[in-house]
């Protein structure tokens, strides 16, 4: 089951179509920012994904001890499908939704993501074309930032639960250090509007229960300070070489990476250290 929806005229939503177009190659899967523990042991993955272990790793954190084996799990927000092939390659899902509002990620996942029990879906995240209680388990990962409507996007994700349904939520939100930065410091930090309050404010309102609540920020510094295995890391091969091809890409686009490999390598690692942001992450259920 594959469908599409119609190209989106918001900046967020140009860039990504723009930039899977721009690389379609299988080697870039995973786009969220990642996770290492202290010493932690990757021993556990298998040799396909290590060039993304880092992107991996954060959804195995996310997960937790949780048993998803035999359930019916949605990812929204599927991007280039990483977390969604992790979900039925590691998780042991019996069947996986994955839904994105990009036209281009969703053409991607079709052809790069051939699993038994895998389908994608276009779509929005705050008017889910699902029946109530569809999922044992939904599944979002740094894309709420960037909802219109963050309250309703909670109500959706409640209403396609089943009851004792289970939530995994994780995005990177303002910290509590709001002091004035330089104009290098908040290369894409600015990005990030939402507060924390906003995303509690989201789970109240929705009626779930809050089984687990941490923030990660230490280790998705460690991940962006990783010398392999991170997104950006994949990231810089494919723009290296695009450049030595001679693209005739404007430069407002390499701006544009060379904007994201800043956050990456400076602003985004200052910006988690000293609490201008934060990376939280919520496993929640459906209790009602």
């Amino acid at each position: 089951m594959t469908a599409a929806v119609a190209e989106n005229t918001s900046p967020i939503s140009q860039w990504y179509n723009m930039m899977t177009r721009m690389f379609p190659d299988s080697r870039l899967t995973f786009l969220n920012y990642g996770y290492l523990e202290k010493d932690g042991d990757l021993a556990w993955l298998r040799d396909e994904d290590r060039e993304q272990q880092c992107s991996a790793n954060l959804i195995r954190t996310l997960l937790g001890d949780a048993d998803l084996s035999g359930k019916n799990v949605l990812k929204i927000g599927s991007g280039r499908g990483g977390n969604c092939s992790y979900l039925a390659r590691y998780a042991g899902a019996a069947s996986v939704t994955g839904l994105d509002f990009c036209p281009a990620h969703i053409e991607f996942c079709d052809r790069v993501h051939r699993l038994d029990g895998l389908s994608l879906i276009g779509g929005d995240a705050t008017n889910l074309p699902f029946d109530d209680g569809e999922f044992d388990a939904v599944v979002n990962i740094e894309s709420s930032h960037c909802y219109p409507d963050l309250n309703r996007f909670g109500e959706e994700v409640h209403r396609v639960l089943r009851p004792g349904g289970l939530f995994f939520y994780a995005d990177t939100m303002r910290g509590d250090n709001r002091s004035e930065m330089s104009e290098q410091d908040k290369i894409g930090v600015d990005f990030f509007a939402n507060v924390l309050e906003q995303h509690q404010a989201m789970i109240h309102q929705a009626g779930f229960t809050v089984e687990n609540h941490v923030d990660i920020s230490e280790g998705v510094i460690r991940a962006f300070e990783s010398e392999r295995g991170h997104l950006k890391h994949v990231l810089k091969t494919l723009v290296n070489e695009k450049k030595q091809q001679n693209s005739s890409l404007s430069p407002e686009v390499w701006h544009a990476f060379d904007t994201m490999f800043h956050f990456f390598d400076d602003s985004g690692v200052k910006a988690y250290k000293n609490g201008r942001l934060a990376y939280k992450l919520w496993q929640l259920r459906k209790t009602v």
